[in-house]
């Protein structure tokens, strides 16, 4: 599932990082305001805030990098 704040679409079926650091994961659920509930996840102890808090408080968020696997490589080369 995706959502946009701010202009900024966010995949929130992926973990986020945002500029400080900290790694924030969708609970799947939504709070009183409408906006996706974001679970902390990272060793900074686990916390839960609306995404449009978090965004304010530690940055814009970007999904967090996956390393690249074999079968990535090989799709790829089967393709082309």
């Amino acid at each position: 599932m995706t959502t946009i704040l701010d202009g900024m679409l966010v995949d929130l079926d992926r973990v986020q990082v945002a500029v400080d650091g900290s790694h924030w994961l969708w609970m799947c659920e939504h709070g009183d305001s409408g906006q996706p509930l974001m679970l902390r996840v990272d060793t900074s102890g686990q916390r839960v805030w609306p995404l449009d808090y978090v965004v304010r408080r530690h940055g814009a968020l970007a999904p967090e990098r996956t390393a690249t696997t074999a079968a990535m490589y090989r799709r790829v080369l089967e393709v082309a």
